[in-house]
């Protein structure tokens, strides 16, 4: 029996050690994709918050056990399902986020292109504005009778709209400046998506959103609900080093939107 106690306590010593180590790595990548980003971000944060408190909780694992055994059974039980919720979710979330990152839009029959916005620095797009541009502009170039929308609003550090950053550089990538429509007060998905609608009335269209790929799941669903029939994307390439820290954001805005009743599935 003695070899089944030592077993027990090798293994929970790996297991606390493991989940320290990974609390420190995960702190680590909170912290670089922040200088990365040079802004403040609540999913980095967030994810970084995550790490520390793994760690804690591995440290103190035997003291907060003993705390937790106080709380009445009630609290206990509403805590585990909170939890289970939680790691249930983000896997269901994160299983549609990555399965719809790839994508093939309707390619005869599309009528528009709606480039969705995104961080503009001064007036220069940022590096996934810019993938979003290149990757509408390939498929605009590729398919002369399409109209694009571009999207977007302009928010603080932004000395142009999103919108107006868009059809600058499509035009630089070759774009005629005839085939691009502008819809430049939108602040978020749901508005790119509710006022392009309104402005240029694209319901009964065939769409095809250009947005970045871990983004295209919440765009596509977001559509749906309000009221887009033909509705397809192709995903600009996210920047696979930071990819972990935008999944971890795209998680919370889809449960935000799903708790607000923004998205249809």
């Amino acid at each position: 029996m003695k070899w089944l106690i030592f077993v027990k306590l090798a293994l929970e010593i790996f297991v606390k050690t493991a989940l320290v180590l990974s609390g420190i790595l995960i702190i680590i990548y909170a912290i670089n994709v922040s200088r990365l980003w040079s802004r403040f971000d609540i999913a980095v944060f967030l994810t970084g918050v995550f790490g520390l408190l793994l760690i804690i909780t591995m440290i103190k694992f035997d003291k907060i056990k003993n705390v937790v055994q106080k709380f009445p059974l009630f609290v206990r039980i509403t805590g585990i399902a909170v939890f289970c919720f939680g790691v249930i979710s983000f896997f269901v979330v994160q299983t549609a986020i990555l399965s719809s990152m790839h994508g093939e839009p309707p390619v005869d029959e599309t009528d528009y292109v709606i480039v969705l916005g995104c961080q503009v620095v001064g007036i220069y797009p940022s590096f996934p504005l810019t993938r979003r541009i290149n990757t509408a502009s390939e498929f605009l170039n590729e398919h002369p009778n399409v109209i694009a929308i571009a999207s977007g609003g302009q928010g603080p550090g932004e000395d142009i709209t999103e919108a107006e950053a868009i059809r600058k550089y499509m035009i630089e990538n070759g774009v005629n400046r005839d085939r691009i429509l502008m819809e430049d007060k939108a602040r978020n998905t749901l508005e790119n998506l509710k006022f392009s609608n309104e402005l240029y009335n694209l319901t009964e269209k065939n769409i095809v959103i250009v947005t970045t790929d871990y983004h295209m799941f919440r765009a596509i669903a977001v559509a749906k609900k309000l009221g887009y029939k033909n509705i397809s994307g192709v995903p600009s390439r996210s920047q696979r080093s930071v990819l972990p820290a935008y999944l971890v954001r795209e998680y919370f805005s889809v449960m935000l939107y799903a708790l607000l009743g923004r998205l249809a599935f």
